[in-house]
């Protein structure tokens, strides 16, 4: 079963400011192995955002570190677990592969940054810096670059407080890891993270420099510097106050973990180097306490001089364990039974010594010599001190009843402290009064003890009272720990029961919302005091407690009474305001009933009675509805306020309705009968134009004018009472119909639009198919042409062959010629050894020539047979793509198909061009070689000048051959350039032809789109304008029958009430349709037709101007 890791203090800083090394850390170093390579692992970062959850996780350990989800941070200053565990056993855990390693690994948990200023935290977390291989940044928050670098300006700063030696160019810190905590932003990156957080920044402002000097400084002190992105570990934050093993959490954070812990598993196989050092427990226990020093005295961490120090430090405390085992001999000397004398002792004691001294001078030769000096010098001046102190002690047998009173003091001093260790926890002062007090009472024999001429007990008491102060701050420190225990489970009680109280409260308020009912203030402020009596409190010591448990709950209890006094206010307002709604409809209601029996038109003071008689009514039943509520006055003067509003405001309505039932029957007649003419109108004038477009505008207006003088005499038939004249008709008729005008012109100019569209359509079709019959014509042309460069590639291999030929005579003239000269050189006796050798060297030459000529002939006709049979291939190929092409269809496809012929030709023609490029390589190439045979020739012939005078001719000839062969050659390399130049001629003309096609198809896909669109816009104005038309024939239509309908209900009621005095039923007045509705809707149909035109024209003009682009 594996060790249970558990955090001990290591680091902290006192009231007065300065670094403190717990003892506690130092028991879990200084027992580990001198030979045993570790590593640390910390963790930083803002407080409260859970640093100790992730290292438990880190350390496979739930309570390593205390883990709380309360405002206060878990840990002050720095903890470091009780146990290192094996780098095998950490990489392995949560399933990830194990790495050999003898490297033990343990974990460090610092105080939360950000709480303090910079200073505290630069030097709290320097030393764990300094000996950490991996540093975990923690940050529980979005991304926020300058928040998150003054943070880790912390670290930049510690960066600052270390300094290396001269030529020591190595990395001041470890590998430092930036863990992103509940992560949710998608579609980022771990290395978007790092740029934002590190990128330089551009501006010369103050804070932006601080910060890049900030990335600057991290950069340089970090071994390496990641990004790490996790996401929420559990679903509910509620679970992260429980115990939570690793399969718990959510998958994306598990695999997270897992690729963290493997990266540090790597990094951790590297042992930390101090001073090129392997980090050891007993070397960082040894090391720490010189750092804290260092800082406390504002100095800068020096790696080689701390090293220094703890060699001097460990000298000395051999040093001191050799002063202390002399110490020890000499006391087991005097403790001897048998008394010697002075001489004797000494004697004993001396040679004991020394040899003790010598043993331990052998062990200190491996450390500096200065030191070894220094600590010879010490020991030889505690030996003779020491001997000389031993004598003095055997002369003294007083110290004998000293030391016996000393051990009963002792003895007494520890019970009673354990005594009170039993007893705490205690006051502070009453603790440190009886502890003074218990050390003046067991060292009071102490001191009536009678001296001697040596006083060396007063040493002893001195080291008794040292003791008891040991033992006095341990039990402080003992108290102040149960007193501190006492403090939380006294704030846990404080928590449990405010949140109780809370819970209760809002729940009884929630339960009286829901229900509904009427309840007060004085209710829920009754219940919650009934609730804060029933709490269990425990008695408050004021020696002990700084925390009033009762005070407390009684100052949360009228904070919440605030806060459900603020909700309740709010329910009631809202309560209200749904009192105010329900008696606005009940007064309508109200009024609707006390004017059902009645009739309008009726005297306005009637109306007005009837009114205020049905608010009464409504007001005395909503306020029987609010008994039981308790209401802010100012609310419930606002709710009268409200309520007389309300009346005002159907007194307006309903007078506003008794006014308009009294009006004019003839006035509403003459109305219903323009409207329905109107509309009539309208409908005839709109079916009679429609069918006709496209027209000009002066038969349109001409039409209008007949249609509304027509109208005007049928409404003087119509309305003879009516005080307006034809023309006043004609003119009303002209105003109102401007609108229905407009339209018509507008459907007119798009008639007119449309029929030139389909017009410019057709000349496109036209000019389409010309271009239709281009292209073939062109694809006529290209198999023309192609027909052409067959028949020259078949003239330039003829061309070929004859000069092979060629080339063959000029071998076998070169062979004849080789034999004479061979001739000539075995019968020319007298020619010199000198002649004999360059005729030698010309015959090695010419057959090297003919050699490399045979070879060149033959590479060249192979050559050729390659390229005629991939210029077969490509024939065949054409003549496929050619069969494929004629299969498509005519019309849709054209164009396409001269698009895809065109690029074959090109193809065809880029083969072409590269083996006529070949071919002048090749001719090229037999022309080098000629000029090279020339010169050969030439300088066979300066050497051999007596020899070859009779075949001087011959090589005349020769040369004149070559010269005929150059050119050919040069004929044939402009025969190509010139091929070349047709070739690019027609790979221009071909391009030229695809543009056109590809403009082609753009043309005729925006004309089919500009068609189709304005087909459909006509289609959505004609029926938008139809729309309006019917809604306004509707309207007036609508208006015309209330307005006949009323005069007759209105003469039928006079003619009833004066016959037979009987009540009329009541009079349901509907709103009448305002008359600007028709106006309305045609402005709509005006305003939404004015756009699509301004849009249509806006397209048209981008089109002229893409077609008027080359």
């Amino acid at each position: 079963m594996k060790p249970t890791m558990q955090a001990v203090k290591w680091l902290g800083m006192d009231r007065h400011g300065k670094m403190a090394v717990a003892p506690a850390a130092e028991q879990v170093l200084k027992p580990l192995p001198e030979t045993q390579p570790i590593n640390l692992i910390s963790i930083f970062g803002a407080a409260r955002q859970g640093k100790s959850f992730l290292m438990n996780l880190l350390a496979n350990q739930q309570d390593l570190f205390r883990i709380s989800n309360e405002k206060e941070p878990c840990t002050q200053g720095v903890d470091l677990s009780s146990h290192f565990m094996p780098l095998t056993e950490f990489s392995r855990q949560n399933g990830n592969p194990s790495v050999s390693s003898s490297m033990k690994v343990g974990f460090v948990d610092a105080e939360g940054q950000g709480d303090r200023d910079i200073t505290y935290d630069s030097r709290l977390v320097s030393p764990v810096l300094l000996t950490s291989k991996v540093v975990i940044f923690n940050w529980k928050d979005s991304l926020q670059a300058d928040r998150m670098l003054n943070l880790l300006a912390v670290l930049a700063k510690a960066a600052q407080n270390v300094e290396l030696a001269d030529g020591d160019n190595r990395k001041v810190f470890g590998h430092l890891h930036i863990v992103f905590r509940d992560w949710n932003f998608v579609n980022t990156t771990p290395e978007q993270v790092y740029d934002t957080l590190f990128k330089k920044e551009k501006g010369g402002d103050k804070e932006v420099g601080n910060r890049n000097l900030a990335r600057h400084e991290l950069v340089d002190a970090f071994e390496s510097i990641q990004v790490w992105l996790f996401p929420s570990p559990v679903v509910s934050t509620a679970q992260l106050s429980e115990r939570i093993r690793f399969d718990q959490l959510q998958p994306s954070f598990q695999t997270q973990m897992r690729d963290l812990r493997k990266t540090l598993s790597n990094q951790l196989k590297t042992p930390m180097q101090f001073n090129n050092h392997t980090l050891t427990g007993p070397v960082l226990s040894e090391m720490i306490p010189f750092v804290a020093e260092i800082l406390n005295d504002n100095r800068v961490i020096m790696p080689e001089s701390i090293y220094a120090s703890m060699r001097r430090a460990e000298a000395k405390k051999k040093q001191r364990e050799c002063e202390d085992e002399m110490q020890r001999m000499c006391d087991a000397l005097l403790q001897s039974e048998t008394l010697v004398s002075t001489t004797d002792f000494s004697s004993q004691a001396t040679d004991a010594l020394m040899g003790l001294l010598g043993s331990t001078m052998q062990s200190l030769q491996k450390y500096p010599e200065d030191v070894v000096e220094e600590c010879k010098k010490g020991l030889h001046l505690f030996l003779e001190r020491q001997v000389d102190a031993s004598a003095k002690a055997n002369n003294e047998l007083v110290l004998v009843h000293f030391q016996t009173l000393m051990d009963n003091a002792s003895d007494n001093l520890s019970a009673r402290f354990n005594e009170l260790e039993d007893q705490l926890p205690l006051a502070p002062a009453d603790l440190s009064t009886i502890c003074d007090q218990t050390l003046a009472k067991v060292t009071a024999p102490l001191l009536e003890c009678p001296t001697s001429t040596a006083t060396t007990y007063h040493g002893e008491i001195r080291r008794l009272q040292q003791q008891a102060t040991a033992f006095k701050e341990r039990l402080q420190h003992l108290n102040e720990r149960a007193i501190r225990t006492r403090t939380t489970e006294l704030q846990a009680k404080l928590s449990k029961a405010t949140l109780e109280l809370k819970a209760k409260g809002v729940a009884w308020l929630d339960k009286r919302i829901q229900a509904k009912a009427p309840f007060t203030i004085a209710m829920l402020e009754a219940q919650l005091t009934q609730w804060l009596e029933t709490i269990d409190v425990p008695p408050r010591n004021d020696a002990l407690d700084d925390l009033d448990v009762r005070q407390e709950l009684r100052v949360f209890f009228t904070q919440l009474l605030e806060d459900l006094k603020r909700q309740y206010t709010l329910h009631v307002r809202h309560v209200l305001h749904q009192f105010h709604v329900d008696a606005k409809a009940a007064l309508e209601r109200e009024i609707h009933r006390s004017l059902g029996d009645k009739t309008l038109p009726m005297e306005d003071a009637q109306l007005v009675s009837v009114i205020h008689k049905a608010k009464d009514r409504v007001v005395t039943e909503a306020a029987e509805a609010m008994q039981g509520w308790s209401f802010p006055q100012e609310d419930m003067e606002h709710f009268g306020a409200l309520m007389m509003e309300n009346m005002e405001q159907f007194l307006g309505q309903f007078g506003a309705q008794n006014r308009i039932v009294t009006q004019d029957t003839a006035s509403r007649h003459a109305a219903s009968v323009y409207q329905e003419t109107k509309d009539e109108l309208i409908s005839l004038v709109h079916d009679g134009l429609v069918k006709q477009m496209p027209l000009s505008d002066s038969s349109i207006d001409t039409y209008f004018k007949e249609a509304v003088t027509q109208a005007a005499e049928y409404m003087l038939t119509q309305a003879p009472t009516s005080d307006k004249s034809a023309l006043d008709w004609e003119t009303k008729f002209h105003v109102d119909l401007t609108t229905v005008k407009a339209q018509l012109r507008t459907i007119n100019q798009k008639e007119v639009e449309k029929k030139e569209w389909m017009e410019a359509a057709e000349a496109e079709r036209i000019r389409l198919q010309e271009l239709e019959n281009q292209v073939q014509h062109t694809e006529a042309l290209a198999q023309e042409r192609e027909k052409q460069i067959k028949s020259i590639l078949i003239e330039k291999e003829q061309t070929s062959a004859h000069l092979t030929e060629e080339l063959s005579l000029q071998t076998t003239k070169t062979q004849a010629l080789e034999q004479q000269l061979e001739a000539l050189r075995v019968t020319a006796e007298e020619m010199a050894k000198e002649k004999a050798r360059l005729a030698e060297q010309a015959t090695s030459i010419a057959a090297k020539e003919r050699a490399d000529k045979e070879k060149a002939v033959a590479e060249q006709s192979r050559r050729q047979a390659a390229l005629q049979k991939e210029l077969d291939a490509m024939q065949a190929q054409l003549a496929q793509q050619q069969a494929i092409l004629q299969q498509k269809e005519e019309e849709a496809r054209l164009a396409a198909a001269a698009k895809a012929k065109a690029e074959a030709l090109e193809r065809e023609k880029e083969k072409a061009y590269a083996l006529a490029e070949t071919e002048r390589a090749l001719r090229e190439k037999m022309l080098a070689e000629a000029k090279s045979s020339q010169a050969s020739a030439a300088a066979l012939q300066n050497k051999m000048s007596s020899a070859l005078e009779k075949k001087m001719r011959e090589s005349e000839q020769l040369q004149t051959t070559l010269a005929l062969e150059k050119a050919k050659a040069d004929r044939l390399e402009a025969e190509l350039k010139r091929v070349r130049a047709e070739a690019v001629s027609h790979e221009r003309e071909k391009e030229k032809f695809r543009q056109q096609a590809l403009n082609m198809e753009v043309s005729t896909s925006k004309l089919r789109e500009h068609a189709q669109e304005e087909s459909r816009r006509r289609a959505e104005a004609e029926a938008a304008a139809a729309q309006a038309a019917k809604a306004a024939a509707a309207a007036a239509k609508a208006a015309m029958e209330a307005a006949a309908a009323s005069p007759a209900r209105a003469g039928k009621r006079k003619s009833d009430g004066d016959e037979s005095g009987r009540k009329a039923k009541t009079l349901k007045v509907k709103a009448p349709l305002p008359k600007m509705s028709l106006a309305e809707a045609k402005r709509l149909a005006k305003e939404d037709m004015d756009k699509r035109i301004a849009s249509r024209a806006s397209a048209l003009e981008k089109g002229k101007k893409a077609k008027a682009k080359p």
